[in-house]
């Protein structure tokens, strides 16, 4: 971030704090008198079905830093829990009281051969189950060093009189084998005694080296060890019924593999099987049932579906066993494995695997009748970034998301639902469709810097029901300065963001060389963001309804030719429209503080924010107390904004919804947040987790000064298929405009 965008955030931070005062002060002109008040849309109370059950917090609002696993404390009185953080950190939690215990934040080894770079993350981890007896707590994490990374698989020795203190000198060794990405990171005590433990490919997207297939490491597979005895050096023992043990070319801790990133696995009662969640590249999210010596062949397929059929099925078992379920990533981004349900609290649960998705953050559900999957369907949405899933002692689901915390399940409300209108003609937004013209309570906008979205312009409107409820803007405190004020901000989504009362509706029509393709409607109905889509006809006299799937097509252009064009699935919305964003993405004062001719309105070239004031539509009427003095955010094309500004700004626009802290930039830990100085992005020289084919990982970087070729940013902005970035919306052409001000800007660099 240049020295001047640090003045102009500073400026900008100061003059948008939330002051007390009235409605009406400082306004500067009246209601443009075409905006009638808006009280609502007829797409309220539509929709299909609400799903059976909905999230219920576990022990209210305790807050926490990025949980990402919890496990039941075996043979104790009382029902305890240790709960795992992302950074490290450990903690004991009475599922009782509700109070709960620092453990301890785990470091790394003073006698470590090699240098770590960075913290030490918590993937998984859990007790023995004869615990106390055996007093040993088993955990699984990875670590990064300059030039690799490492799994590790570690075991604390416990106190049985005092089970809920981890001492780090009574850490020992199990397992470590090198893992960069795709690290898996589940383990479970079968019913055989033995150790489980899942492990992703730790490859680039699309597994250039045919990891997947490789049987001389642990990487891409189900490790299965004996912990109650040691081999020579070994701290464990390889079973002597594994599948492999004696084959030539295949370790013999390896259970099963052809996996990309198993996330999460448990055992299906009465059962030797595992179930997991396998983590897709580009289009599959798999469910497998796992018995000893299959292979699920990736990255010769991806789960039923070829992606690299010129590298043939390898190792010791060259059949494809193929999964129990797969879905598009239509439906679901990030599969999180999950549990059988044995629990008495939902009867008509009984049986059922449950499982969820991170990016769409989603609980699902199926049976089965022997071979065949029963009753596939969704039955909550969590609103956090799911991570795991635990059982309490009575046998009921606790589920961990990433960004909320934890949650139980109860059952929801019934709700009385129309059929959502399947023409945009019948939503009641329009008082003409075929010539675009909207109904008066909706107003039209423009932002700053539009996001990319496979090369459409966009119309926008806004509407906003003020009468009882109004916008709250939060903003960053102002009389914070230097490294405090930044800590403050990375807990926000941005320098402000924007709370629209229930009834709200966003609007837009993405349109292709003047020619309608499809509208997209968020709205705000009963407290809850929905989103729906709608495909313009050839005619142009009106949408038909998308369906939740989404769809894909190729379109006719005007000029000749065609276009494929992705219509995002209802779930696919989610992915972008987050809570860290209050959902609106484009609403911020960077993006609304322009003109816009509201000549059609009843007013002439007014100010957009000071528009939406005078219709009195914020709580604060002060929120904004002078456009003058508020930065506006760059367009590419301006060049009297400086390089850096205009490409940070780009980064922050198309990609900074997911990469920020509890984003859902996954697997990557920098964030692209403009108003971030460089140094505190982790962008500038940070090593990508995983990159693309064609540069060695070891010599790639997030943004190499001077070296487009490779950035790892640019190179994702620039791709085609494989590993493109942003995530949406240049779903099948390149950002050419943005990706060349971001090329410019990493060359600049020194």
């Amino acid at each position: 971030m240049t020295e001047a965008s640090c003045r102009r955030f500073l400026s900008l931070a100061l003059a948008v704090a939330l002051i007390t005062g009235s409605e009406s002060a400082g306004m500067a002109g009246e209601p443009l008198p075409a905006v009638a008040p808006w009280t609502g849309s007829l797409l309220e109370g539509t929709g299909q079905d609400p799903l059976p059950y909905e999230p219920e917090s576990f022990h209210g609002e305790m807050a926490w830093e990025q949980a990402l696993c919890m496990v039941p404390v075996p043979g104790v009185e009382g029902e305890h829990y240790v709960v795992l953080e992302r950074n490290g950190a450990i903690w004991h939690l009475n599922g009782g009281s509700g109070e709960r215990d620092f453990l301890i934040k785990l470091g790394i080894p003073d006698d470590l051969a090699y240098e770590v770079k960075g913290h030490r993350q918590n993937l998984g981890a859990r007790f023995h189950p004869d615990f106390p007896n055996t007093p040993e707590f088993y955990l699984r994490s990875g670590v990064l060093t300059p030039d690799d990374g490492f799994n590790w698989l570690t075991r604390f020795e416990m106190d049985p009189a005092n089970p809920f203190v981890l001492d780090p000198e009574k850490e020992e060794m199990i397992l470590e084998w090198p893992a960069t990405g795709h690290r898996g990171g589940d383990l479970d005590f079968g019913p055989d005694g033995m150790l489980y433990i899942t492990s992703g490919d730790g490859s680039s997207p699309g597994d250039p080296d045919n990891v997947g297939q490789e049987t001389d490491n642990l990487l891409g597979s189900i490790i299965r060890i004996d912990v109650s005895r040691k081999s020579g050096d070994l701290a464990y023992h390889t079973p002597e019924d594994n599948p492999w043990v004696g084959v030539d070319g295949i370790r013999p801790e390896v259970w099963a593999y052809g996996l990309r990133n198993p996330w999460r696995m448990c055992f299906r009662p009465g059962t030797s099987e595992v179930w997991l969640g396998d983590n897709g590249d580009e289009d599959w999210e798999m469910v497998h049932r796992v018995r000893g010596g299959e292979n699920f062949g990736w990255s010769t397929f991806e789960g039923s579906h070829p992606f690299r059929p010129s590298n043939p099925l390898a190792g010791p078992n060259p059949t494809h066993t193929l999964p129990i379920v797969e879905q598009s990533h239509q439906e679901l981004r990030s599969v999180i494995g999950g549990l059988w349900y044995r629990g008495e609290r939902f009867p008509e649960l009984k049986d059922h695997y449950l499982y969820g998705c991170h990016l769409t953050k989603k609980i699902w559900a199926f049976s089965m009748e022997g071979d065949e999957v029963v009753g596939l369907r969704r039955i909550a949405d969590l609103k956090g970034q799911v991570v795991s899933f635990c059982e309490t002692p009575d046998k009921e689901v606790i589920v961990v998301t990433l960004d909320r915390g934890l949650f139980k399940l109860r059952k929801a409300p019934k709700r009385e639902l129309e059929p959502i209108p399947t023409k945009l003609s019948e939503t009641g937004l329009f008082t003409s469709t075929e010539k675009h013209e909207v109904v008066p309570g909706l107003l039209p906008y423009e932002i700053n810097h539009p996001v990319y979205w496979d090369g459409a312009e966009a119309e926008r409107f806004i509407a906003v029901r003020s009468d009882e409820e109004k916008v709250q803007i939060q903003m960053i405190p102002p009389a914070v300065k230097g490294k405090n004020e930044l800590e403050n901000a990375r807990t926000l989504a941005g320098v402000d963001r924007w709370k629209l009362p229930s009834s709200s509706l966003l609007m837009q029509t993405l349109s292709l060389h003047g020619r309608r393709i499809e509208t997209q409607i968020s709205l705000k109905d009963g407290g809850e963001w929905r989103y729906l889509s709608y495909r313009w006809n050839l005619d142009q006299t009106d949408a038909e309804l998308v369906p939740e799937e989404g769809a894909e097509v190729d379109l006719t252009l005007a000029e000749g030719g065609t276009q494929r064009w992705r219509f995002p699935s209802r779930a696919e919305c989610t992915a972008c429209h987050t809570q860290r964003g209050m959902f609106g993405l484009s609403l911020t004062i960077g993006q609304l503080n322009r003109d816009f001719d509201y000549s059609d309105l009843g007013g002439g070239v007014r100010n957009q924010i000071q528009v939406m004031r005078e219709l009195g539509w914020f709580q604060n009427a002060n929120a904004v107390r002078d456009i003058n003095k508020h930065d506006a955010l760059p367009a590419l094309a301006d060049e009297s904004v400086s390089l850096e500004d205009r490409a940070r700004t780009y980064l922050h626009v198309n990609c900074a919804h997911c990469h920020r802290e509890t984003g859902l930039g996954g697997r990557a830990s920098f964030q692209l947040i403009n108003w971030l100085p460089n140094d505190r992005t982790e962008l500038i020289n940070g090593r990508p987790l995983v990159g693309l084919p064609g540069v060695p990982l070891e010599e790639a970087k997030l943004v190499a000064p001077g070296d487009p070729e490779r950035s790892e940013i640019y190179r994702r902005i620039k791709a085609s298929d494989i590993g493109k970035m942003p995530l949406l919306g240049n779903h099948h052409t390149v950002d050419e405009e943005g990706a060349e001000i971001v090329r410019q800007w990493i060359e600049s660099l020194k």
